[in-house]
């Protein structure tokens, strides 16, 4: 890779003399085409042992402003502007396996040069495993909240994307107060693994909000038409079944959104018996032989419980899950991604069983909760990666901090689609902003 590729030519500061292996500041030179480095935004200087062969990327955590006198009289003065950076690592493009972020072990020279990087270099790091091997399947969910500058010089947001083979591999964590996009967010992720992935996914649906989740909306449709996304990518060609309480409103809702189910053989729409929520053997193994059936690959399987009471949407929620259990455990299904939408929705012990050993069985969980400190603390300490919006109360902030640190107080400030995401296979908790759906709105 060629340092011309990696980052601009023009130097964004001057490294001051504190420095240190977390973090350094630098005097900060404005730039042709912008201010300079913004807050969020990734910068970049010669590792201090291995030079510019390994350049050490760090983020921009705060500006400061000061004022100095530049001559001999007091009248003499100039205000400077100071970067505070923290440092996520370095790359070494001597390896054949290049792009792969390492930890520094040393601090960078102080009086170096202090560089933007590229978009296109970002993005290549950002989308690699920890041993630096680009990611197979690339989910996109979102844009950073950091700025940085193409090759042919269109300043952008950068992409956010996820290795959908973590995924897999892994439970994930959404939480957030009520109307942040908990349920917005899932379904980004669900659009992803089904367009790319054609891994079985199961939708535990307490509200008939993932109804129309097959259908590209006219703003995906504008996209593809126009090259802006891969239409190989997206092709919206996955199969929906909705297992539904009452089977009329869910195809009354298609209805409303030009969908027929008789037209559309994507959708396959079935009742769900009202036997189905009362306990018994008979009932187990009538779900467990349907399940087997019916979860496939490259399709989402919804369970839609709109209009049950709590209590009803527990006991049909549970046994779903357990039948899904036995059916793993017979091999009758593929591994498969299930996406909880509360906490509440499953006995605690059966969740505390696909949060301990789903894993092992080839199930990844996507868990939605207003208040993670509710949840048993064996279940939260599975949530391999965590996405946590909007938050405010107090008790739900503290069991956060575990995963955000100082970060946590950011949490009471971010914005409808603000998401911080933390993980096993991230530098450092990461601020995104979710992008827009591509399927239908059920409501």
């Amino acid at each position: 890779m060629n340092l011309d590729e990696i980052r601009i030519k023009e130097h964004a500061g001057l490294i001051t003399s504190d420095t240190s292996t977390n973090q350094f500041s630098f005097f900060v030179i404005p730039l042709n085409n912008r201010i300079g480095a913004e807050k969020d935004d990734y910068v970049m200087v010669d590792h201090p042992v291995y030079g510019e062969k390994c350049p050490l990327l760090a983020v921009v955590r705060d500006i400061k402003n000061y004022m100095e006198v530049v001559g001999t009289t007091i009248s003499e003065r100039a205000v400077r502007t100071v970067s505070v950076c923290d440092i996520i690592g370095y790359v070494d493009l001597r390896n054949s396996e290049k792009g792969a972020l390492q930890r520094s072990p040393v601090s960078p020279n102080p009086g170096g040069k202090v560089y933007l990087p590229y978009s296109e270099f970002l993005e290549d790091v950002f989308t690699r495993t920890l041993d630096g091997k680009q990611f197979k399947t690339t989910l996109h969910l979102g844009k950073l909240a950091s700025h940085a500058s193409s090759k042919k010089g269109e300043i952008r947001p950068l992409n956010y994307f996820f290795d959908a083979d973590e995924f897999a591999k892994q439970h994930f964590l959404i939480t957030g107060m009520s109307s942040v996009g908990k349920t917005y967010t899932a379904t980004v992720i669900v659009e992803e693994l089904a367009n790319k992935t054609g891994k079985p996914i199961v939708i535990l649906d307490s509200f008939g909000e993932y109804t129309t989740i097959g259908t590209a909306n006219e703003s995906l449709k504008d996209m593809v038409e126009k090259g802006i996304l891969p239409r190989d990518k997206y092709p919206f060609n996955f199969n929906v079944l909705i297992y539904a309480v009452h089977p009329d409103e869910v195809k009354g809702t298609l209805e409303e959104q030009g969908v027929t189910h008789e037209n559309d053989s994507k959708y396959i729409i079935k009742p769900i018996p009202q036997q189905w929520t009362e306990p018994s053997k008979e009932t187990f193994s009538e779900i467990e032989s349907k399940l087997s059936k019916d979860v496939k690959p490259n399709q989402v399987t919804v369970i839609n419980s709109n209009g049950l009471q709590l209590t009803e949407r527990r006991a049909l929620f549970t046994r779903f899950v357990e039948a899904l259990c036995s059916c793993r455990a017979k091999k009758s299904i593929e591994p498969f991604v299930l996406i909880v939408e509360e906490n509440k929705a499953l006995e605690e012990e059966v969740l505390k069983k696909i949060a301990s050993e789903g894993r092992k069985m080839g199930i990844s969980m996507c868990l939605l909760t207003q208040h993670p400190a509710e949840i048993d603390g064996l279940v939260m300490s599975q949530m391999g990666t965590q996405f946590m919006s909007r938050t405010t109360t107090g008790t739900d902030l503290e069991c956060l901090r575990n995963f955000t640190g100082e970060n946590v107080q950011f949490l009471s400030q971010l914005r409808t689609g603000e998401w911080i995401v933390n993980g096993m296979t991230l530098i450092q908790p990461t601020r995104i902003s979710i992008r827009d759906r591509y399927s239908l709105c059920s409501k």
